[in-house]
Parts: C-alpha cells; sequence; structure tokens
C-alpha cells in the first residue's frame, strides 16, 4: 500500500533490474571474452616458438647429415690411403724377404 501511495510501479522496477543485471551479464560476458582472447593470443604466441624451434632443430639436422657425409667420405679416402699404403708395404716386404732368401 505504501507502494501505491508513492505511486512506485513494480514493473518499472523489475524492468530496471532486468535492464541492470543484463549490462552486468554483457560486462561479464566481455571480460570473458577478453581473457579468451588474451589466452588465445598467448597460444598462437607458443606455437610461433614451437615452429621456430622445430626450424631451428631441422637446419641442424641437415648441417648435422651433411657434416656426417663429409666425415664419412673423409674416412673412406683415409682407409683407401692406408690399404694402398700398406698393399706397398707389403709387396715391398715381400720383394725383401725374396731377396734376402737368395
Amino acid at each position: 500500500m505504501a507502494l501505491a501511495r508513492e505511486e512506485i510501479n513494480l514493473e518499472d522496477i523489475k524492468r530496471e533490474s532486468d535492464a541492470d543485471l543484463l549490462v552486468e551479464n554483457i560486462i561479464l560476458t566481455t571480460r570473458m571474452i577478453s581473457r579468451f582472447q588474451d589466452r588465445q593470443v598467448k597460444m598462437s604466441d607458443e606455437i610461433e616458438e614451437q615452429k621456430e624451434t622445430i626450424s631451428k632443430l631441422e637446419d641442424d639436422i641437415r648441417k648435422e647429415k651433411r657434416w656426417s657425409m663429409l666425415w664419412r667420405n673423409s674416412l673412406e679416402e683415409d682407409i683407401a690411403k692406408t690399404q694402398v699404403f700398406l698393399a706397398i708395404v707389403f709387396l715391398i716386404n715381400i720383394l725383401f724377404t725374396y731377396f734376402m732368401s737368395r
């Protein structure tokens, strides 16, 4: 009755409180969206860092393969030279033994 005497309409109060709730919900939703966008940016930055790391590792692997191939070729050349040297020494040893036995 006091509300009726003061000419306060309950429907107006309800509409205003609904509007306040809507504004609060919009603000909360906006904050959540902002947080999700921040997380998305952080995740995309992390993905980029991981891509850079993978690229660097792939480059290192390529360099290591090249170095390994060069090293292997060098070893094969050294082995071939050593085999030729040992064959010559063996022949000299046979010739020396042959001439010493005569």
